[in-house]
């Protein structure tokens, strides 16, 4: 990281959790530790390697705010009840189908979500706003649809988890922001749409993955299935067999999504400034990869709150192995 970087990086830490708390992400103390754990500025920071001050602060809003609607839906149980998720998000969809207006006082995150789209999306063509748009109601959808499979209690197969999952896992509408934070737009012509779809699908299950691996001890003891489940389910294995299992698919992954970006480098026949555009856009794929695998390894998004000391909570956890420490050399 450059020194221009590291000073944002700087800037950003010292703005979220004031935004955070005006925009009302954060209500009491531990909410405001737990969103300083999550080093939320680093993944903003290192995805945005030539951004300045304001690409950065605006792309780790956007983070914190994208962590504080999954934590609503996922870790508080949001849809337990049918019809109460449909109507948590409702003001959200509204805000979306209006390009960013529509939000009223009664419904914060919603002012929320309308303040960051006006802010992000100025400037910016209609086929971006739209994509975004896209990308957060899919978001939304998706969440409703994985709410109500946990409710029935289906066990989906592997192939139906992994598709759900990369769809919630939000990289797509994070993409779509960092086009326009990192100010390199995606090249929409037929000779590589095909590819660029490819590239963003495989940086979204490389993060699910990493994401699973990381989460999978807070995930078995909220008695929610993840990747790693799912595989030691399928396969009749232990975790740390499945989790070396799903590192395995991780390399393979991340190999195909290099292959990928390598394709798009060098594809023949476009106009010179196409081929500069498409060139800028795989590198931003290619750093928020590897921003994010290196922010899953240093978040504390996924530590648990402190358990009070001696209790059998805290021996447990105090023995227990980080998975988020094998993220990065996929080797368990």
């Amino acid at each position: 990281m450059n020194d221009a970087s590291s000073g944002w990086l700087s800037t950003a830490a010292a703005t979220l959790l004031p935004w955070a708390r005006q925009a009302g992400l954060v209500a009491d103390a531990r909410e405001e530790r737990r969103l300083a754990a999550m080093r939320l500025e680093v993944l903003a920071a290192s995805a945005l390697p030539r951004g300045d001050a304001q690409d950065v602060a605006l792309a780790a809003q956007w983070a914190a705010f994208i962590c504080w609607l999954d934590d609503q839906i996922g870790r508080r149980d949001l849809g337990s009840v049918p019809g109460e998720l449909e109507r948590f998000t409702a003001p959200l969809r509204h805000v979306l189908a209006r390009d960013g207006e529509g939000a009223t006082a009664a419904n914060g995150r919603a002012v929320v979500l309308a303040w960051l789209w006006e802010r992000t999306a100025a400037g910016m063509p209609a086929r971006w706003r739209e994509r975004l748009a896209a990308d957060c109601t899919d978001f939304l959808s998706t969440c409703e649809e994985g709410v109500a499979v946990r409710r029935a209690g289906v066990r989906l197969p592997l192939a139906d988890h992994n598709r759900l999952r990369r769809r919630t896992i939000t990289l797509l509408p994070m993409l779509d922001i960092l086009e326009r934070t990192g100010h390199a737009d995606l090249v929409e012509d037929p000779r590589v749409d095909s590819r660029l779809w490819d590239l963003r699908w495989a940086v979204a299950d490389v993060a699910d993955w990493a994401n699973d691996l990381a989460s999978q001890s807070d995930d078995a003891a909220a008695g929610q299935d993840n990747l790693v489940t799912l595989v030691a389910r399928r396969d009749g294995i232990s975790t740390a067999l499945a989790c070396r299992r799903v590192a395995a698919m991780l390399d393979e992954r991340r190999a195909n999504f290099a292959a990928t970006a390598a394709t798009l480098r060098a594809t023949p026949d476009l106009a010179e400034h196409e081929v500069v555009g498409l060139r800028r856009y795989v590198d931003l794929v290619e750093t928020f990869m590897t921003a994010t695998l290196h922010w899953l390894a240093v978040t504390g998004r996924f530590t648990p709150e402190p358990a009070p000391p001696g209790s059998a909570a805290a021996l447990t956890a105090s023995s227990a192995r980080d998975p988020r420490s094998t993220i990065e050399n996929g080797t368990p």
